[in-house]
């Protein structure tokens, strides 16, 4: 860790509803601040029960012994003395495992109120410190939320292996594993840590849509409905019969995870046709970044938990019209959003219970109206922890009453503090001896059922849902069976077409139904491709590992890629460019040279690109892994974790992969990251990170598809395909290995790079020349970590599409 400089930062911003101690009426308040054998203090703010500090405090942190503990006392500066004014004990532990953002510049990082405390009898205690904590290096300014999850924990003692190989499916979060921490949990809030918050969308009308022919071809007509769709998430609205101006006014929403806050949400307008396919009117992108900036600002000036629906914004947003009459026609989408952070909304959850129980409606809940509003939780908490609700704040549990802030301060903690499950616990508490907080069958307001099939992250936006009798029936209005944009918008009759033919719609299926996530816009996107290939697929490996091990199946496909490669070798192959470029609709923008320069159609297909059209991430540090191709990528911490989820092959083995068991030896436990090009993707690929290139190693294989159904079957493709492997031994990364994947109808596989030689990130190491192929990286054990984002969608098994220099991960810098 010799490269760390890591210090914690302590802004005390501000304090409010402080107690009076003077005798007029104010007091003159600072805080002091204890954190291992440092004090540190504010300047005082006289006579003012709200004062402001913001004051910024920065403590050199021992690596070998982190601290654990904050201690704030809140004085009250008298001429010869000072007055106590409460205390608070911010555990880092708790804090960090309940929010997930470590880095003080993080900007999901946001300024928590804590409610001072005390012990002491006969103290007149009240009020909320402001405070935001949070780690900085001072040499270091590119760390991540990632990395900066894996120094602390490797502070507190935990194994890279083990903060790395946690995945859950959707999520991807820190391992939870028993430590050196003082605080050991079977899973904490840090599971929930992953969602930033929930986006309130209503789809309230479209203005001046341009009239479509009708199915008679004697007259225009339009029948209108939106698909919307935002990262893993597509709706469909109902239809409005014959109208250029329809009002839809139907309500969704969704969560919104810290990987998806630079995305967008797509906005489809279709006409329906009765007979023939639906036709795309128009369509626009929103960025959701500035939107949630809007409600985090929102909320951190507002704490009242009673007006949900304040804060909801009408926009009035200009559509794309794909169109002939689009120039006479100015259409536009009338929406209203609003983004409720989670934190917010949990701490709305805790308010609407408290106030339905409050059964005298005195905005106070007694010890037997407590007690009942966690039983309707199905919570298993002692009597003890009940009662340390009460004496927590210098009060009887069976005399006083606690206001909502308390209630909502302690159960807050308590999630913090206590062992809970992901899930819902049992009623009985039999998966484990810990206490729990919630289960919940029905929704207490609307009696909602089966909420213990629901994570607690679900019952939580549900209940809240329920603060507002416009959002209550929400499930009522919006259509939400969708996986992509392409199925929502499909007749009924393509939708049984395409479940015979090509296999069900599922994020993640073993089907023919190719299914990724583009990382730049959050989309999900079919892959494109011939129908033919897609049932010669489907149809090759549904067969099983017996046909096709058989040697007439491989020499087929060799023969089949051979023929092919010679094809558009041919002069004549040139015709079969603009039909290619159609299909994908491909940027040619970006293309180095003209259409006309081609020679040929596979002169074309390894084409090369604009400099600028693949910038590197991060170009002066060499601590970034960025991706060596555009391709469809899978990431895994561990090889072990790629065999589990994703490669199937019966043989497969690094040993068998490498064709060297002695090599296969140092890759034991390391990570492992698989990138497949397509036929519409660019094919030239490039060096991921930077150093010493080795001897390029040819072995000779089969040319079997590189298709997910073909990696997810019996078959070991990558350790049957003719290949291509190097060693790149890089100062940051270790000893990487390189293996270059020949698949169907791939012709050969031609190096452009220089064996010996030192080599840079995006140089160009080579390129394939026609049909799909695959890179595959793999790195020792402890020497990196992936992105959060793409271990989330591989643990799910979803490929994220990406692009040549995009930033898909970091060396462990220690």
């Amino acid at each position: 860790m010799s490269e760390l400089n890591v210090f914690l930062r302590i802004n005390i911003i501000e304090a409010k509803n402080l107690a009076a101690k003077d005798r007029n009426g104010f007091s003159d308040p600072f805080v002091a601040i204890s954190i291992s054998d440092s004090t540190y203090q504010t300047h005082v703010v006289n006579k003012n029960l709200n004062p402001k500090w913001d004051a910024i405090f920065d403590h050199k942190i021992d690596l070998t012994k982190p601290p654990n503990e904050i201690h704030l006392t809140c004085w009250d500066k008298d001429t010869f003395g000072k007055d106590y004014l409460g205390e608070i004990y911010i555990s880092l532990d708790k804090l960090w495992e309940s929010n997930g953002h470590i880095a003080y510049d993080d900007e999901l990082n946001l300024p928590q109120w804590h409610l001072l405390t005390t012990n002491r009898k006969d103290e007149d205690v009240s009020g909320q410190v402001l405070v935001k904590v949070g780690l900085r290096d001072k040499d270091n300014k590119s760390l991540d939320a990632r990395e900066w999850n894996s120094i602390w924990r490797k502070m507190n003692s935990l194994s890279i292996n083990e903060v790395q190989s946690s995945s859950t499916e959707g999520t991807s979060s820190v391992s939870s594993t028993k430590s050196t921490l003082r605080h050991e949990r079977s899973q904490s809030l840090s599971s929930l840590s992953d969602i930033v918050g929930v986006i309130f969308l209503e789809i309230v009308c479209a203005v001046d849509l341009p009239p479509e022919r009708n199915v008679t071809g004697l007259g225009f007509d339009m029948d209108p409905f939106v698909v919307v769709s935002f990262a893993k998430n597509t709706f469909r609205t109902k239809v409005i019969n014959h109208s250029l101006n329809p009002q839809w006014n139907e309500k969704l929403h969704f969560p919104i995870k810290k990987q998806e806050i630079n995305f967008q949400i797509k906005f489809s307008v279709y006409d329906w046709d009765k007979f023939s396919q639906n036709d795309h009117i128009a369509s626009l992108l929103y960025d959701v970044k500035p939107l949630i900036d809007r409600g985090i600002d929102v909320m951190n000036k507002s704490q009242d938990y009673e007006n949900m629906n304040e804060g909801l914004l009408e926009e009035v947003l200009p559509l794309k019209v794909h169109s002939k009459l689009a120039s006479k026609h100015d259409s536009k989408l009338v929406i209203k959003t609003k983004f409720m952070p989670y934190d917010y909304l949990r701490r709305q959850f805790w308010y609407v219970l408290s106030k339905f129980y409050d059964s005298d409606g005195n905005r106070l809940l007694n010890y037997v109206e407590l007690e009942t509003m966690l039983q309707s939780l199905g919570s298993t908490l002692s009597q003890e922890t009940i009662d340390s609700f009460f004496t927590r704040f210098g009060k009887e549990p069976k005399r006083h009453a606690l206001q909502f802030e308390e209630v909502i301060s302690c159960l807050e903690q308590y999630l913090g503090d206590a062992s809970f499950s992901h899930h819902s616990a049992n009623p009985d508490g039999e998966e484990a001896d810990n206490e729990h907080l919630i289960y919940l069958q029905s929704c207490p307001i609307c009696n909602r059922p089966n909420l213990d099939q629901l994570s607690e992250t679900n019952i939580i936006t549900h209940v809240a849902m329920c603060a507002s009798s416009d959002w209550g029936n929400i499930d009522k209005f919006v259509t939400g069976d969708f996986v992509t944009e392409s199925q929502a918008q499909r007749k009924w009759v393509s939708k049984i077409i395409t479940k015979v033919g090509f296999g069900g719609y599922k994020i993640g299926g073993n089907n023919a139904n190719i299914i990724v996530q583009d990382r730049k816009s959050g989309q999900l996107v079919e892959e494109k491709m011939a129908a033919y290939v897609r049932l010669g697929i489907r149809l090759l490996y549904r067969g099983g590992l017996s046909k096709m091990d058989s040697t007439s199946a491989k020499k087929l496909l060799e023969s089949m890629s051979i023929k092919q490669g010679k094809k558009f070798n041919h002069p004549s192959s040139v015709a079969d460019i603009k039909p290619f470029v159609k299909f994908h609709n491909l940027d040619l923008d970006e293309v180095a040279d003209s259409l006309d320069s081609f020679k040929n159609f596979n002169e074309f297909f390894y084409r090369k690109l604009k400099p600028e059209a693949r910038p590197c991430d991060s170009p002066q540090d060499p601590y970034v892994l960025v991706s060596p191709a555009d391709c469809r990528m899978m990431a895994f911490p561990t090889i072990t974790n790629a065999t589990e989820l994703w490669i199937k092959g019966q043989s497969f083995s690094i040993a068998r992969l490498l064709d060297d068991d002695l090599a296969a030896k140092d890759y034991e436990g390391g990570s492992l990251g698989i990138f497949r090009l397509a036929p519409q993707d660019y094919h030239r690929f490039h060096f991921p990170v930077e150093g010493e290139l080795g001897p390029i190693k040819d072995i000779p294989g089969a040319y079997f598809t590189v298709n997910p159904m073909a990696i997810r079957s019996q078959l070991d493709v990558y350790g049957e395909n003719k290949r291509a492997i190097c060693y790149i031994n890089s100062p940051q990364f270790g000893k990487v290995a390189y293996i270059s994947i020949g698949a169907m109808m791939v012709g050969s596989i031609v190096f452009t790079s220089t064996p010996s030689s030192y080599v840079r990130r995006t140089d160009e190491h080579g390129y394939f020349a026609f049909g799909g192929s695959t890179v595959i990286l793999l790195f020792q054990k402890g020497k990196m970590i992936w992105d959060e984002d793409l271990l989330a969608n591989s643990g799910s098994c979803l490929e994220t599409l990406v692009r040549m220099g995009m930033h898909v991960g970091k060396a462990l810098r220690y």
